[in-house]
């Protein structure tokens, strides 16, 4: 008669837990990062039209795409005249732009709340850019750690905290963590 052994890990039973577990939460965050998708805002794209006539703070925000609840940041300028002694000298009348570290915020090109040399004339268009916020948005794989468990969606867009909690008096959007919400309530 043959005899055999078998020896069982002692943390099997653990093991075995975890995976079941991690499967479980790797489809709930799946199931987040999808209801994610179809909740995200389109984005939208500022578009300097006429190139390498626009101001420098418009050429600046050109291509800028954010999500379209948030407002554009463009660079604040200001108009500075020619000083005294030095303007005497040069023979120069009159002043220049010159680029400040603040921004003008705008919901879109000529905006009523941007400074009237910021809008005027102004030939700048808001182009809507649809599903690239979904396409950014993900599970990431899941993690077990002892009796912890650990799942993300992310999404990987510019000033996206800003869409989702707010921010210059722009409200949230939330869409994340409605997501999570909903496919929790669906669970219970």
């Amino acid at each position: 008669m043959a005899r055999t052994k078998a020896r069982i890990a002692p943390d099997l039973t653990r093991r075995l837990a975890a995976g079941a577990i991690r499967d479980k939460v790797e489809r709930i965050s799946e199931a987040v990062a999808d209801e994610a998708k179809n909740r995200a805002p389109d984005a939208k794209r500022w578009v300097a039209t006429n190139g390498a006539e626009a101001r420098p703070s418009h050429r600046h925000a050109d291509g800028q795409t954010i999500p379209a609840n948030v407002p554009y940041q463009l660079p604040k300028t200001e108009y500075t005249r020619g000083a005294g002694d030095d303007r005497r000298r040069s023979g120069a009348v009159g002043g220049r732009w010159v680029t400040l570290t603040a921004v003008d915020l705008a919901d879109r090109p000529r905006d009523p709340r941007l400074p009237l040399h910021q809008r005027i004339n102004c030939e700048c268009q808001s182009v809507i850019v649809r599903g690239v916020i979904a396409a950014a948005t993900r599970a990431l794989p899941t993690h077990v750690r002892g009796s912890k468990v650990k799942a993300v969606v992310e999404v990987n867009f510019l000033r996206i905290a800003e869409a989702e909690f707010g921010a210059n008096d722009t409200p949230g959007l939330h869409f994340l963590s409605l997501a999570g919400s909903l496919v929790m309530a669906r669970r219970r």
